[in-house]
């Protein structure tokens, strides 16, 4: 058996272990709508052009997104591309690997990997998308906790546009400080955001660093960091 073939075999014995989602790219995406059907989940494999028949790679990634925030994206950020991502990740930083985990699929590997793969969708990955079936309770969750939906998941500023296109400024300003105070770059993002009041033109499609893009959109809707 050649290795993509191999390869698109664990992406659908991994699909068969889970309930609801649609199959495309022949196992290689998995996708599942939310009950309001404007957030959508995505499960998709990635694998390596270096694979040998007793090491075949897989990388599973997630993806949470809604469709009325691609459009408020390309309308406030004047950019055709935005897809409306409101959270992603690689599975393995969001279970206890905490790493960027690659799964081998080759020989006796195959069944172990599917399966490990699997129930780590199912343990870590389901519930996220669970509670996004609900805006309210997503909304409210990002706001007390941000994306620390478990305790292997980092904190990230990822879903501001979310929470700016719809919530209200006050869950996301709370949303933004939660995330500065529990940040190692409080200070690094408290001096850009002080810089910020000095530029006359704010490019929101650029980030100087991990995140300056998100706290460029923060500041261009007026929310304010607490001291």
């Amino acid at each position: 058996m050649d290795t993509k073939t191999i390869f698109l075999d664990a992406c659908n014995k991994i699909a068969a272990q889970l309930d609801g989602f649609e199959i495309y790219k022949k196992g290689q995406r998995l996708k599942k709508n939310s009950l309001d059907k404007d957030i959508f989940f995505e499960i998709t494999f990635e694998t390596s052009y270096m694979n040998a028949a007793s090491h075949v790679m897989i990388t599973p990634n997630i993806a949470i997104y809604s469709k009325m925030l691609k459009k408020w994206q390309k309308e406030k950020l004047k950019n055709e591309f935005r897809s409306g991502l409101i959270y992603g990740s690689h599975l393995g930083y969001i279970t206890p690997h905490q790493t960027w985990k690659k799964w081998n699929l080759g020989g006796l590997n195959f069944e172990r990997s599917v399966n490990e793969i699997a129930n780590n969708v199912q343990k870590y990955v389901l519930p996220i998308f669970k509670l996004f079936n609900s805006k309210d309770n997503a909304i409210e969750f990002l706001k007390n906790n941000g994306t620390n939906f478990n305790k292997y998941a980092e904190d990230s500023l990822a879903p501001i546009d979310f929470l700016l296109c719809c919530s209200d400024k006050e869950t996301a300003e709370i949303f933004f400080n939660n995330f500065i105070k529990n940040s190692i770059s409080k200070g690094k993002i408290l001096k850009f955001y002080e810089q910020l009041k000095t530029e006359k033109e704010i490019d929101l499609n650029h980030s100087e660093f991990y995140s300056a893009g998100h706290v460029k959109l923060a500041y261009v809707n007026d929310l304010l960091i607490y001291n």
